[in-house]
């Protein structure tokens, strides 16, 4: 089985003043058949100059991002590094992160299991909270 959708057909879903746009590939193709994808989430990322996802960690999702286009940082449980198109960045689930555009930047992610809302951002924590 197998379901296709060309990335020009897909909407890009969120934008905030603060974070980047995205093409949420993954829902995109449930919403076409309802059947894939089911063991992993894509997303394809917009970042303008400036722009910063929120800190978050994935509590079950390993996470692979395809640097497409752009240069900039990768902040990983607050160790930095510089990214550039073309790079492959992977990282477990667990460790807080966040990506910060230094240019336009496009980005290619994919997260496996697929576990609705594994995310948690900082930012909505309870300051009481201990994630």
């Amino acid at each position: 089985m197998y379901t296709k959708l060309n990335l020009d057909d897909a909407e890009w879903r969120t934008r905030t003043d603060r974070e980047p746009a995205v093409k949420t590939l993954g829902y995109e193709m449930k919403q076409a058949d309802g059947e894939r994808p089911v063991q992993m989430r894509f997303n394809y990322f917009h970042y303008d100059a400036g722009d910063v996802v929120r800190r978050h960690k994935q509590v079950e999702q390993e996470e692979v991002f395809y640097f497409e286009q752009g240069r900039g940082v990768v902040e990983v449980d607050g160790e930095e590094f510089p990214y550039e198109a073309g790079d492959v960045v992977v990282i477990d689930p667990g460790p807080w992160r966040q990506i910060t555009a230094k240019e336009e930047t496009r980005i290619f992610a994919v997260g496996a299991p697929n576990v609705a809302d594994d995310a948690i951002f900082e930012d909505e924590l309870d300051k009481t909270d201990d994630v």
